[in-house]
């Protein structure tokens, strides 16, 4: 019960773990998403594609990517990246089992490489793929045709990577023919140029399995036992290096690698201590060939050790995994060793009739491949002498294309150069007389330009000598107006005449300070100050110089999305865009609210103001002219009708506008944009 209830518990630690790493892997994928959404660059969209190739390594998503990357690639003209995506892309379809897409791929790699005229790293990891692809697919001389020729061009290269991946990859070719003396010498120089690059321990440890499995059939004992010590090394390192790496099952086939050695050397003692440091590392086990090696090794060792009842169970088990001749011989031995002789020659000649079978197919195919090679290189040296024949037809007729068309030329340069010298005579004249009437207009526009400048000049010295002449007398109004408002008592007729005085003197004070502004905004004399202001400051002191206009019973309101927002603007010109805004609000709205507020725009790049109120709204009919000049939305309200002139042509100053939301049916909402860097 107990034990159950243990087993229970570490499927529900072991469910957890799977689904808060599933968690971490959405949460990045999801972050570099929304990184990709931001970036621009194409190299810098590379990386991120990259990354989120690992994340969904196999998946149509990681397909997606890869592709998006080679566009990207693509843009720019960067050969090693299009070369990386082509190796991913060849890599997708190779664990897909889609020979044809390989093939295809590595097409494309070859065709890029001789259009940009050089080979990467990456061109020769795509070419060992395909040679891999082709090996499983029992292709192998076309697979070692194509290796050796890449090989010797990495060679000439001098392309390190190229080489590593081409002698692994003519490693595996003859270890699979059965030539594991060529294996070992392919992949053991793969191997010392790996030795020269920090970090590259899995390309390490995938090439020492394969050179120690070699090295087992050939009977090479102290290389074996040298490079199983060197394999044991680099997977410490490896697990140091990488979290993820399964180091459990790759140490368990080190020591399987132990045993196998120990068993051929009949040293029955050494074989089972490397048996007791690999068994705390069995349930570790997540790959086949290394299961099968190890029950293997250990079905020897029970042969070794007279054990044959465990022995016939192992390999019996190995049989399940995969049925290969070497295993089928160990169990005939087993048999015959244990006494049953008429099993063990049963199986033997079962052994022997697979081998003469497979070496048959083997010729045939063999056979079949040559000839297809044989009729391929045929084929390639006819299409390069007939390709010959062309190119120097082709040159011929170049040839005398040029010839015609420089005779064409030299005969139309020699009528041209006539014709232009009978009429340069005559162009020169005339042009000596539009020199001297584009003179005479160029004078004439200075004139006008000065007598322009000067108007101008007279315009604005008119305006501001009127400016301070109207607003003289209208000062000593208002002044006058506010003393008789003090000594005027309440219920009084004068206090409601002072009222009326004063009300109108502020109204031509507006009238004129409209007229002054929308003069200087157009004529561009008017110099914005822009400095570091607080945002939410400078509506509130554009609402403290509004309140006063807002009728009783209306709420005023402000509702600001940051209080510590910086903005840099000019404080005066922004607040004036936000009085005009809300005192026009204010003139329409007699009940309910007027509301002031902002949000900020990072995306886009602006501060979007709203004033809103509950007041009558604006007509369908008025609401495209309201921003014209001394366009009024009721004649018997008092105003300019400047003030929405005044605001736009502040916004555009600030990189912004000012609309009519014309959605909000509740009364009216102005929209005002402000730039957030100016």
């Amino acid at each position: 019960m107990k034990t159950n209830i243990t087993i229970i518990l570490f499927l529900c630690c072991y469910c957890q773990m799977l689904l808060a790493n599933e968690n971490f892997l959405k949460q990045r994928q999801d972050s570099l998403c929304a990184a990709l959404g931001k970036t621009t660059n194409p190299k810098n969209r590379i990386e991120l594609l990259k990354k989120l190739h690992e994340i969904k390594l196999d998946t149509p998503a990681s397909l997606k990517w890869i592709q998006e990357a080679r566009t990207e690639a693509r843009k720019i003209n960067l050969q090693e990246e299009e070369d990386w995506t082509i190796r991913a892309l060849t890599i997708y379809y190779y664990n897909a089992g889609k020979l044809d897409s390989v093939i295809h791929y590595a097409a494309q790699a070859d065709s890029l490489a001789k259009e940009m005229g050089t080979r990467t790293k990456y061109y020769y990891e795509t070419q060992a793929v395909l040679c891999q692809n082709l090996l499983w697919a029992g292709q192998q001389e076309k697979a070692s045709d194509i290796a050796i020729r890449q090989f010797k061009q990495a060679k000439k290269d001098n392309n390190t990577g190229g080489i590593i991946s081409l002698s692994e990859t003519l490693g595996l070719i003859n270890q699979q023919v059965g030539q594991d003396s060529i294996a070992v010498t392919y992949m053991t120089e793969g191997l010392e140029l790996l030795a020269g690059i920090s970090g590259k321990y899995g390309r390490a440890i995938q090439i020492l399995n394969s050179i120690i499995e070699s090295e087992l059939r050939l009977q090479r004992f102290e290389d074996s036992r040298k490079h199983i010590k060197l394999l044991q090394e680099y997977l410490i390192k490896r697990k140091e290096s990488t979290a993820s790496f399964s180091y459990g099952c790759y140490y368990l086939l080190s020591e399987a690698y132990y045993i196998n050695l120990n068993v051929q050397l009949k040293n029955a003692a050494e074989a089972h201590k490397h048996y007791l440091l690999a068994q705390p590392y069995e349930k570790d086990i997540d790959d086949d060939f290394v299961k099968h090696f190890y029950e293997y090794s250990l079905a020897a060792y029970y042969k070794l050790t007279g054990q044959f009842a465990q022995a016939l169970d192992m390999i019996d088990r190995v049989l399940d995994i995969k049925v290969t001749p070497e295993a089928m011989k160990l169990k005939a031995e087993i048999l015959f060793d244990k006494g049953d002789t008429r099993e063990a020659a049963i199986l033997y000649r079962k052994v022997l009739e697979e081998n003469e079978s497979r070496n048959v197919e083997t010729f045939i195919r063999q056979i079949s491949e040559l000839r297809a090679i044989h009729d391929m290189n045929q084929l390639e040296l006819e299409v390069k002498e007939l390709r010959v024949k062309e190119l120097e037809l082709e040159a011929k007729q170049l040839q005398l294309k040029w010839t015609i068309a420089l005779a064409t030329l030299f005969f139309f340069i020699l009528i041209l150069g006539t014709v232009i010298y009978s009429h340069t005579n005559k162009l020169k004249n005339e042009l000596q007389k539009d020199k001297q009437a584009l003179l005479s207009s160029e004078e004439a526009l200075r004139i006008a330009r000065d007598h322009a400048e000067e108007s101008d000049r007279l315009k604005s010295l008119f305006l501001s000598n009127m400016s301070h002449e109207i607003r003289t007398p209208l000062n000593a109004i208002v002044g006058f107006a506010q003393l008789l408002d003090i000594e005027t008592e309440e219920g009084d007729e004068r206090k409601e005449y002072t009222k009326i005085i004063m009300d109108n003197s502020a109204l031509l004070l507006n009238l004129v300070n409209d007229i002054l502004d929308i003069s200087r905004l157009e004529s561009e004399r008017y110099r914005f100050s822009f400095a570091e202001e607080n945002l939410a400051e400078c509506c509130r002191g554009a609402l403290t110089s509004t309140e006063h206009r807002v009728k009783p019973g209306v709420e005023l309101r402000f509702s600001p999305e940051s209080e510590d927002f910086v903005l840099n603007t000019d404080k005066l010109r922004l607040q004036q865009v936000l009085i005009n805004l809300i005192g026009n609000a204010a003139k329409f709205t007699t009940n309910g609210f007027i509301e002031l507020a902002y949000t900020i725009d990072k995306a886009k790049g602006l501060v979007r103001f709203t004033v809103t109120d509950t007041g009558c709204g604006i007509p369908a009919e008025k609401q495209d002219t309201i921003f014209e000049r001394f366009e009024k939305l009721n004649e018997h309200v008092q105003g300019t009708g400047l003030g929405l002139s005044i605001c736009r042509i502040i916004a555009e100053r600030f990189e912004g506008e000012v609309t009519l939301d014309k959605k909000y049916t509740d009364g009216a909402r102005f929209i005002f944009t402000h730039a957030l860097t100016l």
